[in-house]
């Protein structure tokens, strides 16, 4: 069996598109559509049928993704384990992280840790805090890096650093002249809102509700996928938002916009580090991690 079959397999039933996975693998959609058959001529049955515009698998396609994705999965365990056993310096790291870090922070990092570790080889993936959280979980990720947390046992972890909350607000706002705003102030706003899932969102909801800031009496104008829209919307005047120091440091946001220091004292969160639960680590995570706990912001 080719690994290779199975991963493209898996995608197609993911996207439930041959052209978006042929684009995913730089493939073509022909070279696609081979595999699938090769699979169907492997096994003597159907295993996707169209509906619409989509492809859906039928009962047998079904059965193969979940017992592919244990194949890939057993498969990057055994090429971990093997890592493990070797006393070279190279090695694969996975990382997860939610948008804030992924796309603010750990840049820097890896920088700095590649710099120290040139043959390690390292994978970043950055969704939402509690699509990373599930990843972790399931060790399809070695290490997290999220914005709020979840009580999983198959998930460890601990506070890494400390992030402030603050407002921003378009240039040519009546509070612009402004150095700080209270919650109260902000009622007849209208708001820009990340997506459910962000750990950014659930650290708004659950400021709000300790000052009893009622979500459903806002004037909720939009809610977003990603940092980089909120501020878009908010440069265009569309609203405001609360979203994460680290958007405007450290030279400021290039969006046309102001921020706020929010008078809160609970406009305060945490980045956490997740981890799969396990007693033995490879040597390129335990370097990580060390790197990770010794790391000045400044």
């Amino acid at each position: 069996m080719n690994l290779n079959l199975l991963k493209t397999y898996i995608r197609v039933v993911e996207t439930q598109n041959l052209s978006r996975t042929a684009e995913d693998f730089g493939l073509s959609q022909p070279a696609v559509t081979k595999q699938i058959q090769t699979l169907e001529d492997m096994y003597g049955i159907l295993l996707l049928e169209r509906s619409g515009r989509k492809l859906r698998p039928t009962e047998a396609g079904e059965t193969l993704y979940n017992c592919a994705r244990e194949v890939v999965r057993s498969m990057d365990k055994l090429d971990k384990a093997m890592e493990e056993i070797s006393e070279s310096r190279k090695g694969n790291l996975y990382l997860g992280a939610s948008t804030i870090p992924g796309q603010y922070i750990l840049p820097r990092i890896i920088k700095g840790f590649k710099e120290k570790y040139p043959h390690i080889s390292i994978s970043l993936d950055i969704a939402d805090t509690e699509k990373i959280f599930n990843k972790v979980s399931e060790r399809e990720l070695d290490i997290g890096i999220v914005g709020g947390w979840s009580n999983n046992r198959k998930v460890e972890g601990f506070p890494w650093l400390q992030d402030e909350l603050v407002l921003i607000i378009p240039e040519q706002h009546p509070m612009a002249g402004q150095a700080s705003v209270s919650l109260q102030d902000l009622l007849e706003e209208r708001w820009i809102f990340r997506e459910k899932g962000s750990g950014t969102r659930k650290a708004m909801e659950d400021l709000m509700a300790i000052y009893n800031v009622n979500r459903e009496e806002l004037n909720i104008y939009m809610e977003t996928g990603s940092t980089e829209a909120v501020l878009a919307m908010v440069e265009a005047g569309m609203g405001v938002s609360i979203v994460s120091r680290w958007v405007i440091r450290p030279q400021g946001s290039a969006y046309k916009i102001k921020y706020l220091t929010l008078r809160e004292d609970e406009a305060r969160r945490m980045f956490y580090v997740a981890l799969p639960r396990q007693k033995v680590r490879r040597k390129s995570v335990s370097n990580f991690l060390e790197y990770l706990q010794n790391w000045d912001e400044e």
